[in-house]
């Protein structure tokens, strides 16, 4: 069946598109990914601003310090699975059950041993700064919740991530809205931290309840030992793949954070996240395609390669036509406000009235 907004294109292109199911899904899947994330870059800039503006740079910093120390840890909890279990679920569906309860399982002791890690290295790494380590566990427990992104990957596996999607972006509205009231209310920091972390437990909620309504069930998951070992032993080289990315993304602001102090980390992580905010296109496309080159692997050598090389043609120009651009505007225009809304002048912010937005100064 054609997708609906296929009726919506001009003739030439529904005349390309048509009875070519597999590139409208991957087009369909594709464009609830850009939509997710441009919503959020949205809603994301508006709170993200004020919550920046209202918490100053020391506890800014020490949360962006906290979210990166996590992040380093994340790579232990997920195991570099996802991947291989798309993988798995797209060439064997009618072993779902026993990959999908295998997974879980593996996500929630890597999750676990990853929590316990991190929290044993920020005690040694912070022993007199209770504040910083308390924030670490607090978003370090989402690591555990996060096995629940097992649904996750199944939704990529049957190229379907507009329930993914509406899971986290019903989440993300209604804990933005907390942000927004707990800055009204004067909240402490470990108030926006909480917050964080019951994003992720409400999204893993949705995830589940979707989940449901695709007819599926939890319990219906079956660990097996035979599988969970397979799975591993395809994944384990991942995880040092994943970790040194993690580290590469990462590692800038932790050492700020123990070279220089908490203030560094604020003014720096409001800046670096104008140029993350393209990383997802590449990730969106990725997601999307990855099902399809699977299954081309199966069936044609030569189909495969050609899919591979195009998908890499476009991640190519995409990249070029994004970065080039980027590096030689962001000097003239993004920059200063950068510097700005780290300096906390209020004639620039658009709260201005009441004592809702604490502005700070550096």
């Amino acid at each position: 069946m054609n997708q609906k907004w296929i009726k919506l294109l001009p003739a030439f292109i529904r005349d390309r598109l048509d009875k070519r199911r597999n590139l409208q899904r991957i087009i369909t899947n594709t464009g609830w990914l850009f939509a997710d994330r441009l919503f959020r870059m949205v809603v994301g800039l508006f709170v993200g601003v004020w919550v920046a503006r209202y918490l100053g740079p020391e506890q800014y910093g020490v949360l962006n310090y906290a979210i990166a120390f996590v992040g380093l840890f994340s790579v232990l909890s997920s195991l570099g699975l996802d991947k291989i279990v798309v993988r798995e679920l797209v060439k064997h569906p009618e072993r779902q059950d026993e990959i999908l309860g295998s997974t879980f399982i593996l996500k929630l002791i890597g999750g676990s041993s990853a929590f316990a890690v991190m929290v044993g290295v920020s005690a040694w790494l912070k022993p007199d700064d209770s504040l910083t380590r308390l924030v670490i566990a607090v978003l370090g427990f989402g690591l555990i919740v996060q096995a629940f992104s097992t649904i996750d990957l199944w939704f990529k596996s049957r190229v379907a991530s507009k329930y993914t999607v509406l899971a986290q972006n019903s989440s993300f509205v209604l804990t933005s809205a907390a942000k927004v009231v707990l800055i009204l209310k004067r909240a402490s920091l470990i108030a926006f931290v909480v917050v964080n972390l019951v994003h992720v437990i409400l999204s893993s909620a949705a995830l589940v309840l979707f989940f449901r309504r695709n007819g599926k069930s939890l319990t219906r998951w079956r660990p097996v030992y035979s599988v969970a070992a397979a799975l591993v032993r395809e994944s384990w080289p991942l995880v040092f793949a994943g970790l040194a990315i993690a580290v590469y993304m990462k590692i800038d602001q932790i050492m700020l954070g123990e070279m220089i102090g908490r203030k560094a980390v604020g003014t720096y992580a409001a800046a670096v996240r104008l140029s993350e905010i393209w990383y997802f296109i590449s990730v969106a496309i990725a997601s999307s395609v990855f099902p399809s080159i699977v299954k081309s692997k199966q069936l044609d050598e030569g189909i495969y390669k050609r899919r591979m090389q195009k998908f890499y043609d476009l991640n190519a120009t995409l990249a070029y036509g994004l970065s080039v651009p980027f590096f030689f505007w962001l000097p003239l225009s993004s920059a200063p406000s950068t510097v700005t809304l780290m300096q906390g002048r209020r004639r620039y912010s658009p709260f201005t009235s009441g004592h809702a937005c604490s502005c700070f100064s550096v």
